[in-house]
């Protein structure tokens, strides 16, 4: 069994990077081979990594996001099964390419933060705490997927507002169809992390006497939470436009990257009231 891990740690971002370059392939080129590859590649990815994700639950007998390296790869597979479904349903691959690039660069970041042993706590088998930390990451790669048509969105924007209209920019998707996926991600985010937030302090003011609410992690998802609630009601009272909300969507990606890895590594690795 840990054989099998330590060579999915290495096969799993290959395996996503052969579908990245099968659909780069197809969206720059529109080459034949490409096209009939991409899919079946990111499927049989994400095949492989649910059969990663039920070997790591077995093997260590909690749910497999205890470390960050975990953490962002069930977001990386969340965002996979996100895009899987998106070109299942409405036939289109033109963003593949870009979407698929996120998951290999969120496995890859997972493999470089990986640790040999990832902790055994109690609270790890507590149903309603594996709740918020479930909550949170399908949050974060809600808001991973809404970051990634922000950027197209963006780049799109400045195109035409240039009056540049290249055959590049063409296979995207038309501005509006990129604002309302990118706008239905951030609600579904906004949504799990609004659930994963009543559900850890649900569990923190009955469990904990001390001052959780000054532990920096929590202070970091709050202030994302926040950020986010904040981009979304301007969004609604048309304060902000596509441009404004795209550009949110980019800066709540960094500061749920900050809070994945510089806010563990930096501050504390673990809840620091724990």
């Amino acid at each position: 069994m840990d054989t099998f891990l330590d060579a999915a740690v290495i096969l799993l971002p290959l395996a996503y990077l052969a579908a990245a370059i099968a659909y780069g392939a197809f969206f720059f080129s529109r080459q034949e081979l490409a096209e009939r590859l991409a899919t079946p590649l990111l499927r049989g990815a994400l095949l492989f990594h649910l059969i990663y994700l039920t070997v790591l639950t077995v093997r260590w007998e909690q749910f497999p996001a205890t470390t960050v390296s975990q953490a962002l790869s069930v977001v990386a597979f969340a965002v996979a099964v996100v895009y899987a479904m998106v070109e299942w349903h409405g036939r289109d691959r033109s963003t593949g390419f870009w979407m698929v690039s996120m998951v290999f660069l969120l496995e890859l970041l997972s493999v470089l933060l990986r640790k040999p042993l990832p902790p055994t706590r109690d609270i790890f088998h507590v149903p309603l705490f594996a709740t918020h930390v479930s909550l949170a990451l399908l949050g974060y790669a809600a808001f991973v997927v809404a970051a990634a048509y922000g950027f197209l969105f963006l780049e799109l924007y400045r195109e035409l507002k240039a009056g540049r209209f290249s055959t590049f920019y063409n296979k995207l998707p038309p501005l509006e169809v990129l604002e309302r996926m990118m706008v239905g991600a951030l609600l579904v985010g906004f949504a799990a992390l609004t659930g994963a937030v009543a559900a850890g302090i649900f569990w923190a003011s009955r469990q904990i006497e001390t001052t959780w609410l000054q532990d920096p992690k929590v202070l970091a998802t709050l202030v994302i939470w926040v950020g986010y609630g904040l981009a979304l009601v301007l969004r609604r009272m048309r304060r902000w436009q596509g441009r404004q909300t795209a550009l949110a969507a980019l800066v709540g990606l960094g500061a749920i990257l900050f809070s994945l890895v510089a806010v563990n590594y930096l501050f504390t690795d673990f809840h620091g009231y724990l």
